[in-house]
């Protein structure tokens, strides 16, 4: 009679996924949230506001003339005699030809100028100067 009761039972040995599943997600959560954080540039510049600022597309060439008139391209500090030939070997790779220039409110306008002189020689087809929207003053 106890030969009967006992039944053979079956080892159970597969693998929960689940909780390794739910933990690869949060982690593939914070670095997709982290990444443009780390990726952005360490240049602190204060940019001029405007009313109509674009959103441009990402992936573009960013030249950055900080409040203190040094200029940056990527994270890279170059004078504007240096960099014509970094920026022109980027542009010659880059399908649009984009150059953005985040240019600090503080910086002479010359300089500005001078950049965006030598990213035109250098074959940037579009130049685009960086904002902060603001509200329009009349609407406040």
């Amino acid at each position: 009679m106890l030969d009967i009761k006992r039944k053979k039972r079956k080892i159970f040995a597969e693998i929960n996924i689940t909780p390794l599943t739910d933990v690869a997600l949060v982690l593939l959560i914070i670095f997709m949230i982290t990444a443009p954080l780390i990726v952005q540039s360490g240049i602190k510049v204060k940019l001029p506001g405007a009313v109509s600022s674009d959103v441009t597309p990402e992936r573009n060439i960013v030249l950055t003339v900080s409040g203190d008139g040094k200029i940056y391209l990527g994270n890279q500090e170059l004078t504007l005699k240096d960099l014509f030939e970094p920026l022109a070997a980027l542009l010659a790779v880059s399908k649009a030809k984009i150059v953005i220039i985040n240019a600090d409110t503080n910086v002479a306008h010359g300089i500005v100028i001078s950049a965006m002189d030598v990213a035109r020689q250098a074959g940037a087809e579009k130049l685009f100067e960086s904002t902060e929207h603001k509200k329009p003053e009349w609407r406040k």
